[in-house]
């Protein structure tokens, strides 16, 4: 799993997404007694309690304890709610990605069931103090100790090519010293003293010294630290005492590389050098059931779908995010705007080449969402017109209209609107999305269990979400378009799936 995190900030995100102020966090916990999938709001100066009023009426747990007199809407968190948070911090695993390019590396915490996230160090040390106000403190030590161990730059090499070099240095001054007591004769061809012949050996020793140690530093710097069993000098300066607790832990499989290229081998040549891979923030979507459909004749039937747990980019590809891919020449430069704007003028085909290339650079089978996954998501659990409610309101969504008459419809960055319920931005409005699904005029035949429905003659796929330009008729939950996958167009974009 990798860069998977349902955090969301209770208030407006800031522009860097890396230090935005931690005043209150959100989880989706699973509680063991009822089965739902409840969003528990934590920072460090209140308990953890419900996040909505709503979730909180409908706990069974609760609703017993109002029945009785036994207090009343305090947002407080139920009793078993409580032992499933705490059940899965305890089984949290948390790792470090190695640093690298003069950059801390990543920490990520993977808690079972509520979240993967990736964090900087100082970040990970602000979800410590939350859960320690909180009584978690094996999470919060494994927290901190991650965070400082991703801060630790890769000392060993430098270090050990030093004392090598030190040490043939201090014998080339022991050798020159063993010669200067001992007389030579000149030869009797090419007369010169005695000190000029040792000056000029002792020269040529300590030059020779020098490139040897400074071959092997470069070679020692390359190449994989010895096995145990055919020790070697290099194998004994590497691996001291003094150096081997500053060797940074490999980035694991299972991580969140923020920076992949920070960990990649300095002696890539090309552009995929200088270019560093930022994982999209990915948020942690429940499994459930939902009514999928809309009005129009497209988004009929209205039909029922079984969605599996699956994962799902918490914003739309950005075009920071998309420079690596073309500085590692696998995208098209379509870019055109800061970094922070979603990528946009994109076609299926070139969303589908992006996915082909972060899954080869991570190792983890990226891919579009299906249709059914898109709409469970921008849904949020809600069953109405939008997911806040029937009606759109101003301040919500960027599309046309949506913010008042006076307001201009433009492009604009990503989370400039609030998160679902699910912790999504921009799952309505801002830009056209594309999913995996090829375009069928009705729901009729279509998957009931969330998969893709896929017509390998057709070209034309589904978009979802509506765009900055269009009105907020296409930024409904069931509203759906079609375009021509091997055509770009201004307003479209998309978002990456992973599959748990």
């Amino acid at each position: 799993m990798m860069g998977i995190d349902v955090l969301a900030p209770t208030q407006a995100p800031a522009t860097d997404r890396d230090e935005r102020p931690l005043t209150a966090v959100t989880y989706p916990v699973p509680c063991e007694q009822c089965g739902r999938i409840v969003r528990v709001a934590m920072n460090a100066l209140r308990s953890p309690s419900f996040h909505r009023v709503d979730e909180q009426v409908a706990c069974p747990d609760v609703q017993e304890r109002r029945s009785r007199g036994d207090g009343g809407l305090l947002l407080m968190m139920c009793g078993p709610l409580k032992q499933s948070l705490a059940a899965r911090c305890d089984a949290a695993e948390v790792e470090a990605t190695a640093p690298g390019g003069g950059q801390a590396g990543r920490v990520v915490c993977s808690i079972p069931g509520v979240s993967i996230a990736q964090y900087v160090p100082n970040e990970a040390r602000s979800r410590a103090e939350i859960w320690q106000a909180h009584g978690y403190d094996r999470l919060a030590m494994r927290l901190r100790a991650a965070a400082a161990r991703a801060e630790r730059r890769p000392l060993v090499w430098t270090r050990a090519a030093a004392a090598g070099l030190g040490a043939l240095l201090l014998a080339a001054a022991a050798s020159w010293f063993m010669l200067a007591r001992e007389p030579a004769a000149p030869p009797p061809t090419q007369p010169q003293t005695v000190e000029a012949s040792v000056a000029a050996s002792s020269r040529a020793s300590v030059e020779s010294s020098v490139r040897v140690v400074t071959a092997e530093a470069m070679s020692a710097a390359s190449a994989p630290a010895p096995l145990p069993d055919a020790p070697s000098d290099t194998a004994t300066l590497s691996r001291s005492a003094e150096t081997a607790p500053l060797e940074a832990p490999a980035l694991p499989a299972s991580a969140s590389a923020a920076t992949i290229a920070e960990t990649a081998p300095t002696a890539v040549s090309g552009p995929a050098e200088a270019a560093t891979i930022r994982l999209p923030d990915i948020v942690m979507i429940p499994g459930g059931t939902f009514v999928m459909g809309g009005v129009e004749s497209s988004e009929l039937p209205v039909h029922r779908v079984t969605i599996k747990p699956f994962a799902l980019g918490r914003y739309p590809v950005t075009i920071g995010e998309w420079k690596a891919c073309v500085a590692d020449k696998a995208c098209a430069d379509v870019m055109s705007g800061p970094d922070d704007n979603p990528v946009t003028n994109v076609g299926y085909d070139d969303a589908t080449d992006y996915l082909a290339w972060l899954s080869r650079a991570v190792g983890k089978p990226f891919r579009l969402p299906t249709e059914a996954e898109w709409e469970y998501a921008a849904r949020g659990g809600a069953t109405t017109t939008f997911w806040w409610g029937d009606q759109m309101r101003s301040g919500m969504a960027n599309c046309n209209g949506c913010n008042g008459t006076g307001a201009p419809a433009q492009l604009m960055k990503v989370g400039s609107f609030a998160a679902n319920p699910f912790g999504l931005f921009d799952m309505g409005g801002g830009v056209d999305q594309w999913v995996a699904d090829s375009w069928h005029k009705s729901y009729q035949g279509a998957p009931s269990d969330g998969s893709s429905w896929i017509d390998e003659q057709s070209f034309v796929h589904v978009i979802r979400s509506g765009s900055w330009k269009k009105d907020a008729s296409y930024a409904r939950s069931g509203s759906r378009d079609r375009y021509d996958g091997r055509v770009r167009y201004p307003t479209h974009g998309f978002r990456v799936a992973l599959s748990l």
